[in-house]
């Protein structure tokens, strides 16, 4: 799996994110700054993926776009109370709508420069699920806190918000993590399917260790 090419493809959103809630001025402000940088980061990060047709980038430059004539060029700036929690749906629409497709969103990513024969394999779309639900359930959260902060705007419980940062680490780091393991987990199902090739290997490194002692 490409690891750079996909959390890269999730920097427009974090910075969205910052600079619309960051101290910078008018909320209006923020936003259209917001908007702005979300789409030049998605330009500059994902420009190869957007020619390809990647969902996950496609998806991204359409939102930023589509929601800026909206809230700033239309001027429906209710809309922008909603911004949070349509991000958020946003994303977790591409998670799960890719997976009841049987295309996640992870497998246009995990692909470059594997083997095509591998990519068709059981193992390999397995991994890819499974990654897709990992990102699918942390921005469902999300999506849930920013619910329910909206129907509940009370400083008091604003603290909520961090969690969503907490999920999208937890996201990653599975990312990075799981794509060797589940690696490491193939070859030893093979190792336990074929003992031959164990007793092979291992009478050939007593054979070389024997050589080296006379």
């Amino acid at each position: 799996m490409n690891l750079i090419s996909l959390l890269t493809a999730f920097v427009p959103w974090i910075a969205f994110t910052l600079v619309a809630e960051a101290p910078l001025g008018s909320p209006l402000m923020c936003l259209t700054l917001a908007f702005v940088v979300g789409i030049v980061l998605t330009l500059l990060t994902s420009y190869r993926q957007l020619l390809q047709g990647y969902i996950l980038s496609v998806v991204t430059i359409v939102f930023f776009v589509v929601f800026f004539i909206l809230i700033i060029g239309l001027k429906l700036y209710p809309l922008a109370n909603y911004i949070s929690v349509l991000s958020m749906l946003s994303l977790t629409v591409v998670c799960w709508a890719t997976m009841l497709f049987r295309f996640p969103f992870t497998l246009q990513y995990s692909r470059e420069g594997v083997d095509p024969e591998r990519v068709k394999s059981a193992s390999f779309m397995r991994a890819n699920y499974i990654i897709s639900a990992v990102w699918g359930v942390a921005f469902t959260l999300s999506m849930a806190i920013d619910a329910f902060l909206l129907l509940r705007p009370d400083p008091g419980l604003m603290f909520w918000d961090n969690l969503k940062w907490v999920f999208m680490i937890l996201a990653i780091v599975f990312t990075v993590w799981y794509p060797a393991y589940a690696l490491k987990q193939k070859a030893l199902r093979e190792m336990a399917n074929h003992p031959d090739i164990i007793k092979k290997i291992d009478s050939e490194v007593s054979g070389t260790l024997k050589e080296r002692r006379e």
